[in-house]
């Protein structure tokens, strides 16, 4: 008989096969665990229900016009909920959390052309309750567990028939590709070659997102059954080239890291499943060689955490090479006559 503990852990393993892929397979998932894939659906779609897991869809920043990034650490006197909501509410915020240490709250902003990121702090800075704004700058996001990097180029076609098959994904994440299909008017073949460009060429990701505000003890286990993933995080101080002390930091496997400018040459978020083991990273972290010291927040409450699932593709198709390997441009999506489906586009070769 399977212990409360076991499973505790079994649930872990199975949530934590979908956060980096989250349409992989069951099947494959259960497979690599030992278990039925009835267990597996089960406790998916358990942490579904209960507000554990999001499976949504991450957008690539180049496809929604996004060019500068920024953390914001906030000081806030008088009760901070008002300012929570706030900064919950911004477009322009993918990541709020509750924090320790002198700062009460932090938000991760990300934002189009100048001055657009002006305008966003100084709204951040005007809210009641805001004593203090510290802003540090992204030069570069060179790890995202759960969304696309920015690559400053879109070097593909996205017309009407991608748009519409993503927003189908924002509703769920894990849509057939006959779902796929119906909703942006081609075949699931079409469809399936449609996720499989996008997502080859980083324009999305599907990804299974712990939802870290949950307080969950199901099943009666008590505390130890949460499924809230620990999460850290660290600003760190390097010595020597940048290139090398990305190198030891990846070691890790953090869920996060942005090369800075400001007071921190790095800011990392480190997660585990448990405290024992976060704790263990962060003392690797500040043994590398690479790095002179770290100031670390521990992430008490993550109130949001959206890498553009709520949003719409808003880039403008740009021309792409005429053969281009790792993504075959799509044509503008053909008019069908009435009452008639567009044919799909041709399989890249």
């Amino acid at each position: 008989m399977e212990t409360a503990s076991e499973s505790v852990e079994l649930r872990r393993r199975v949530l934590r096969g979908l956060r980096e892929n989250g349409r992989a397979s069951y099947s494959r998932i259960a497979q690599e665990l030992g278990v039925s894939r009835r267990q597996v659906t089960q406790i998916v779609q358990s942490a579904i229900a209960r507000g554990e897991l999001r499976l949504t869809v991450s957008i690539s920043p180049d496809l929604l016009g996004l060019e500068r990034f920024a953390y914001l650490q906030l000081s806030v006197s008088g009760p901070i909920a008002p300012v929570r909501a706030a900064l919950a509410a911004m477009p322009e915020s993918t990541f709020v959390a509750d924090i320790s240490g002198h700062h009460s709250i932090d938000v991760e902003v990300r934002v189009g052309a100048d001055p657009h990121l002006r305008t966003t702090v100084d709204r951040v800075r005007e809210l009641p309750g805001v004593d203090e704004v510290r802003t540090h700058l992204y030069e570069s996001i060179e790890v995202n567990r759960y969304s696309p990097l920015r690559t400053g180029r879109t070097s593909f076609v996205v017309d009407d028939a991608d748009r519409a098959l993503v927003s189908r994904l924002q509703r769920n994440g894990r849509a057939s590709f006959r779902e796929l299909g119906e909703a942006a008017g081609i075949s699931p073949s079409g469809a399936r070659l449609r996720f499989a460009r996008l997502t080859r060429n980083g324009a999305v990701k599907v990804v299974g997102i712990p939802v870290r505000g949950a307080l969950a003890a199901p099943d009666g286990v008590g505390s130890a059954d949460r499924l809230e993933t620990p999460s850290l995080g660290v600003g760190v101080k390097i010595r020597g080239g940048i290139a090398a002390a990305l190198a030891s930091v990846r070691t890790l496997d953090p869920e996060f890291i942005a090369t800075t400018i400001g007071d921190y040459d790095l800011i990392i978020t480190l997660s585990a499943d448990g405290y024992e083991e976060l704790l263990d990273q962060a003392d690797r972290l500040r043994t590398l060689p690479e790095v002179v010291r770290i100031e670390t927040w521990a992430n008490l409450r993550i109130v949001k955490e959206q890498y553009g699932e709520g949003d719409r593709i808003s880039a403008s198709p740009r021309t792409a090479p005429a053969d281009d390997r790792a993504g075959t441009a799509l044509p503008p999506r053909p008019t069908a006559a009435p009452g008639r489906r567009p044919r799909d586009p041709a399989p890249p070769r």
